[in-house]
């Protein structure tokens, strides 16, 4: 066994997918209302807060949503959704996910994600046919979402 690899245990894909869709209204509704504030697209009528983006605030929205896991599973390791769960992503040394990995492994979200009337299912399925539950964007990527008691992520950033 890879000595990066020892004692790191893949994540349940069940606490991946609940993880994804707390992320996924994070995104959505926190980012979104954000930027809808902040272009003037947000309006309140009745007690109720609604917002439509298109044009720009949508390309903003959604580069602050892709922005939110590169960022996040780059610095921390995690995600909102993952840490409620325990989740790490690890980078092939075992470690945080480089840069790279980090945005490849998310970039790949838009494959992994069809069909997006079902999300993820793509993913899952190649998650279910994958040892260690990776699914396309982690293959390509070389990261895996491990359980986070089993990390030990150090002080030192690595180039």
């Amino acid at each position: 066994m890879d000595p990066q690899r020892r004692g790191l245990e893949p994540a349940g894909l069940g606490a991946r997918a609940v993880a994804v869709l707390i992320d996924g209204l994070v995104t959505f509704f926190v980012l979104g209302y954000l930027v809808s504030v902040a272009t003037g697209r947000a309006q309140r009528s009745g007690g109720s807060i609604s917002f439509n983006l298109s044009g720009t605030p949508a390309l903003v929205w959604t580069v602050l949503s892709w922005g939110y896991w590169v960022v996040l599973e780059h610095v921390a390791g995690t995600t909102v959704g993952k840490r409620m769960f325990r989740l790490r992503v690890v980078g092939a040394d075992g470690g945080k996910p480089t840069w790279r990995e980090s945005a490849t492994r998310n970039v790949l979200r838009l494959v992994d994600g069809i069909p997006f009337f079902v999300p993820y299912v793509v993913g899952f399925l190649i998650a279910r046919a994958d040892a260690d539950g990776r699914r396309l964007g982690d293959r390509a990527a070389g990261t895996r979402v491990v359980a986070a008691a089993a990390t030990r992520f150090s002080a030192v950033r690595r180039p």
